[in-house]
């Protein structure tokens, strides 16, 4: 009989960088998202802790089975948008782009014109919840927003 190799399914959400084609209009004031209510939170994490916090769990103690981990803190656009003001010394607030313009505003960022269905039902989900981790036996690898 072979022993059970142990094995997981790791996911993260949205990555604090994605807020990165915004910041220029940050600097404005407004960090502008399709996230809405811009208080809802989901997960999110920055790229670089990925590889760190898998490292962190893998060399952790011995497990078998099955896992599932989510990695990210709870954050909401409002508070990227708080952290950014931080940053750059000034008030920051989340503005949700309206459903209707979302096409129009993926194509400026370089989507092509009748291709942004697919991150369009993304965010569709991500809005209604239907993307929310957490089910029963997940794991949460979770740091504060403020420590990234």
């Amino acid at each position: 009989m072979r022993p059970e190799i142990p094995n997981y399914i790791c996911a993260s959400r949205r990555v604090f960088e994605n807020f990165l084609f915004g910041l220029h209009v940050a600097q404005g004031g407004t960090l502008v998202v399709y996230y809405n209510p811009t208080n809802r939170k989901s997960t999110m994490v920055a790229t670089k802790d990925i590889g760190a916090e898998i490292a962190i769990l893998l060399i952790g103690p011995a497990w078998s089975g099955h896992r599932v981990i989510e990695l990210g803190s709870m954050v909401g656009a409002d508070e990227v948008a708080e952290q950014l003001g931080d940053a750059l010394k000034l008030g920051v607030k989340a503005f949700a782009i309206p459903r209707e313009g979302w096409a129009g505003s993926f194509e400026q960022l370089g989507i092509p014109k009748g291709l942004t269905g697919l991150v369009e039902e993304i965010y569709e989900a991500v809005n209604a919840g239907w993307m929310d981790l957490g089910g029963e036996g997940t794991r949460r690898a979770w740091r504060s927003i403020g420590t990234v």
